[in-house]
């Protein structure tokens, strides 16, 4: 197998560098909804120079990859075409790595046994240790899975079985779990003298902005404000989402 995953992953990769800058483009000129929905599925990597699996008395695994890339590439199945980079400390503190319904995950050893080089395992307690480029994870390795998103799954039938203790260059690709636990909120309408008031709204979890935000997009919420206020008080872009 050696590097065909990682290649797999990469082009994935090459695709989606035009969606960034589209998605990004449409986001800042207020054209497109950028919060999630909650059908979205998501794909996560992670990517590191070495690492180790460590077992523990109950089993599991204290997964450490070492030298790793300051940030998380996320990217959705289709129809939403989003993708984009969140700071690892951003992102970790975001994502839901739930102790009774944790992510699954795929961990790709680049230069690996054959019989070694992809493990699927549960991920929890992510530890991260930003000065010495160092992330930890509890992992309990599984036999059992499946995965939301579409990207892994023509990967998943070259899940070994053999855990290796060291390791070289490594890629995590993690599963789709989405924190869309976001608080109904109102957004604020006015114009460059005055807030003349505000008009209520949903917020929905966007991994583009990496926190919680309006559902709908600005130029339906100037279209309300105006309704509301006149013409002369429109949408501010200022908002009370918070996660």
């Amino acid at each position: 197998m050696k590097k065909t995953i990682l290649i797999s992953v990469l082009l994935c990769l090459a695709w989606i560098g035009s969606v960034c800058s589209s998605q990004t483009a449409s986001n800042e000129n207020g054209s497109a909804e950028n919060a999630v929905n909650a059908t979205t599925t998501y794909i996560f990597l992670q990517e590191a120079t070495n690492g180790s699996f460590e077992k523990d008395e109950s089993g599991n695994y204290t997964l450490t990859i070492k030298e790793v890339v300051p940030y998380t590439v996320f990217f959705s199945d289709r129809p939403a075409r989003d993708a984009g980079f969140l700071d690892m400390d951003r992102f970790l503190k975001a994502f839901d790595f739930d102790l009774i319904n944790p992510p699954n995950a795929l961990v790709m050893i680049e230069d690996g046994n054959e019989s070694s080089d992809a493990i699927i395992v549960e991920l929890t307690l992510p530890k991260y240790d930003m000065a010495n480029r160092t992330l930890t994870y509890t992992a309990k390795v599984i036999d059992d899975y499946a995965f939301e998103s579409e990207w892994p799954k023509d990967l998943l039938y070259r899940a070994d079985k053999a855990i290796p203790e060291h390791f070289g260059k490594v890629a995590i690709v993690i599963d789709n779990k989405a924190k869309l636990s976001c608080s109904n909120s109102v957004v604020f309408c006015g114009n460059e003298n005055k807030i003349c008031g505000s008009v209520s709204t949903g917020c929905c979890w966007s991994w583009l902005g990496g926190q919680c935000e309006p559902c709908h997009s600005a130029s339906t919420y100037d279209a309300e404000c105006k309704a509301k206020y006149g013409n002369n008080c429109g949408y501010t872009g200022e908002n009370h989402c918070y996660a």
